[in-house]
């Protein structure tokens, strides 16, 4: 038994630094060798034979090295492979961050860690690329194709192996790359295993020293019966500061809107140009400008549970049934705090351009602040089941079966994915806000100027001017079925192979999404109430619902750019229980209640609506053949290889959603940046389409010496729409004055 502790540190200008300290236990009984899945490195190799013909066994991370390479140097196609001790060595979280050290593999992050959450082979994204689990297809409930490698842990994988050359076997329909995350197994290593690992992480800002544990056990009985489990408990918590600009929308400032006007007056047309208006007021001249501006601290609590049954039977020599279970759990929750200032461009004067022109001074009159909390949750499951069945029906000929179901869920159950608290001051109490880019973004943020409650900097958290704005739930709910099936047969005989098969897979995708926006709730108590000069909203709010403040000073070490003072600690649970305990105003008055924004359906409780333009049912079924003949032979007396292989794939997709459009669109009265929707009731719509292609691949190797071999591939791949785009519907989602959006997608792509 071997303890061994690693201490690494690093920098990072968002997270601070990061101590991480790790200890490995393996613990192996009954065994005459260390399987790979729980094995260390050996770095002394072991001999062992009669005198005169000695034989050398090369394992741990030496010998998993040369597999690798025999692995790439006998493939037949282009492949990548990192086996079970590579992964062990590397400080890897998932699977994405282990894919990464693969040449023409980089990763895509996300989150406050930055976690790996995709990857990108070769320029394309993780929707065109295709994970498999042991040559399955896996289901995923992120809302696109790709899979959120984050929810798979490295601790307990036997192997990866990224396909940039198509196997028509396996998929013919990803442009960048087939990753195969292969799973061990009880009869890989017969006998009796066990592997336990355990860790612990502290990040300084959170403070908090978390763990991370895991367990494997796989045993086998007489040659005839498997059974391999295990369990990996991974948390990660880190806390995050960040000063932000949302967005560089563009669009035309008008002549009077910039610095250098002398018109006596400024009152931008809606449109670019309106004839009937002094060309002072014409907006004509195209920029960007920031569409918001804030600083946040965010405290982020990362739990992720991967687990594994395998069982295996061998009722006879030549025959091998494996009935496997994964399953994996990630839940992501977030505590934000911040504030932020909203700006709109027609309200923009003494404007400066830069030579792209981008806005990098201007004010804005009568500017509202807001201070928000917010409780972020994302809960991510994935079970899938498979059962497979191989077996030799003579010395050349062997067939297998594979079938598997497969299901991912977003925010399952009653989760409210995002609950969210916005207080603060405006109206009468807007400031002339003042915002200045100060210098290049690699040492310095951008500024705020007269800020506070009507431009008092002293009075910038002062609790008696502050009242209730909006108060925003949303929650996604995807889920993801998927059914699978494959039946091949190979025949191998001297130098020749040929391979053949079929498979069949339906997919089906529902999401909808939930928001307190689709009944307007969302403005039941805006307004920041009586101090900013409002009849809606509640304000001052008691004391009680403030847990302190968070100082902005130093708030990004080694940043220039002044912040204003301090954000607000308070929870959004309490926020809303608080405006619920106020009581029901469709049976009592309530003064600040915004009686505009819900007419007679607000009773309280701030309840999520379902998004009828939000819905989204999409089915692909696909059938598909296929056969390859791989030889070997010689060229000039240098071994050659040949593999050739056809696969037709027809695909039969059925998409329904909802559209919804606005029958009414209004300001709001309670507060003039917001607007009022009204939308119609959700019209069902269904497109259905086909398509079918066939799919040559040719695979050649040519070794000229033992070390240097020539390859040539060629191969004809389809790639899938995403699935964003799948779906005939037409909606508009107005929310406020300067943030308006529709869109429209086809199925028939």
């Amino acid at each position: 038994m071997k303890n061994q502790r690693n201490f690494a540190s690093s920098r990072n200008n968002v997270s601070g630094n990061m101590l991480l300290l790790g200890c490995a236990t393996s613990a192996l009984a009954l065994a005459s060798a260390s399987p790979a899945m729980a094995q260390d490195s050996q770095d002394e190799p072991e001999a062992q034979g009669s005198e005169g013909n000695e034989i050398i066994i090369v394992t741990g991370l030496r010998g998993s090295l040369q597999r690798n390479l025999d692995e790439k140097r006998n493939a037949a196609g282009v492949v990548d492979v990192i086996s079970a001790e590579d992964i062990g060595k590397f400080p890897d979280s998932n699977v994405a961050a282990s894919l990464q050290r693969l040449p023409g593999v980089s990763i895509q992050r996300s989150g406050a860690r930055g976690e790996a959450t995709g990857i990108t082979v070769r320029g394309f994204g993780g929707d065109f690329n295709t994970t498999l689990y042991d040559g399955r297809r896996i289901s995923t409930a992120t809302g696109n194709r790709q899979i959120d490698f984050s929810t798979v842990g490295v601790d307990f994988i036997g192997q990866l192996s990224v396909l940039k050359t198509p196997d028509v076997s396996l998929s013919s329909d990803s442009i960048g790359a087939t990753v195969n995350i292969q799973f061990p197994k009880p009869f890989d290593n017969p006998g009796f295993r066990a592997a336990v690992t355990a860790s612990g992480s502290i990040q300084d800002r959170s403070g908090d020293i978390v763990p991370t544990a895991g367990i494997l056990v796989s045993n086998t009985w007489n040659d005839t019966f498997g059974v391999l489990a295990d369990f990996v408990y991974t948390r990660r918590d880190t806390d995050s500061n960040r000063v932000y600009v949302s967005g560089w929308p563009g669009g035309n400032f008008a002549p009077c809107q910039l610095a250098s006007s002398t018109a006596d007056s400024c009152a931008p047309t809606g449109a670019t140009v309106d004839p009937a208006v002094p060309a002072s007021n014409q907006r004509t001249i195209p920029g960007w400008f920031p569409q918001q501006y804030g600083a946040e601290q965010q405290r982020v609590n990362d739990e992720r549970i991967d687990a594994r049954l395998a069982l295996q039977w061998q009722p006879a020599y030549g025959t091998m049934v494996t009935l496997d279970n994964n399953y994996s759990r990630q839940k992501v929750t977030s505590e934000n705090y911040a504030f932020g200032v909203w700006f709109n461009q027609t309200d923009l004067r003494n404007v400066e351009l830069d030579e792209n022109g981008t806005a990098v001074d201007f004010t804005q009159a009568g500017s509202p602040t807001d201070f928000t909390s917010a409780l972020n949750k994302q809960i991510l499951e994935t079970n899938q089941t498979g059962l497979n069945i191989a077996f030799e029906a003579s010395d050349n000929l062997s067939f297998e079966l594979d079938g598997a179901y497969a299901k991912s869920k977003l925010n399952p159950g009653d989760v409210i994915g995002s609950l969210n608290a916005d207080i603060g001051y405006g109206g009468a109490l807007g400031t002339n806000l003042q915002f200045m880019v100060d210098g290049d973004s690699s040492g310095a943020f951008p500024s705020l100027g007269n800020f506070g409650p009507a431009g008092v900097g002293a009075d910038w958290a002062n609790t008696d001017l502050i009242g209730s704005h909006v108060t925003v739930n949303q929650t996604q709910r995807n889920t993801d079925e998927l059914w699978q099936l494959r039946a091949q047969g190979q025949w191998e005989q001297d130098d020749l192979k040929l391979q053949f098969g079929g498979q069949y897979y339906e997919d089906r995708f529902e999401f909808a999404n939930y928001s307190t926006f689709v009944n307007n709730f969302w403005q039941a108590y805006a307004g920041y109430g009586d101090p900013s000069g409002r009849d809606t909203g509640i304000a001052p709010l008691p004391d009680a619902l403030y847990d302190g403040v968070i100082s902005l000073d130093n708030f990004i070490p080694g940043f220039d750019g002044s912040l204003p003072p301090s954000v607000f600690l308070f929870s959004p649970v309490a926020y809303q229980n608080y405006l619920t305990g106020l009581g029901n105003p469709q049976t009592e008055d309530i003064p600040g209640y915004n009686a505009g924004c819900c007419g007679g359906n607000f009773t309280g409780t701030f309840d999520q609506a379902l998004d009828g333009g939000s819905v989204r049912d999409i089915t692909e079924k696909t059938w598909a053949l296929y056969l390859r003949a791989s030889f070997n032979s010689e060229i000039a007396g240098m071994p050659f290889f040949l593999s050739a292989g056809m696969r037709n794939e027809n695909t039969k997709i059925s998409a329904n959603g909802n559209g919804t459009v606005p029958l009414q669109i209004q300001t709001s009265t309670a507060d003039p940046t917001l607007l009022t929707v009204v939308l119609s009731d959700p019209q069902q719509l269904t497109a259905k389409t086909s398509y079918n292609y066939l799919l040559p691949s040719l695979d050649t190797r040519l070794e000229i010496t033992p070390e240097f071999q020539a390859r040539f591939s060629a191969s004809r791949t389809i790639t899938r729409p995403t699935l964003n785009l799948l779906y005939p519907q037409l909606n508009v989602g107005p929310d406020s004055v300067s943030a308006r959006s529709a869109r429209r997608a086809a199925t028939r792509l």
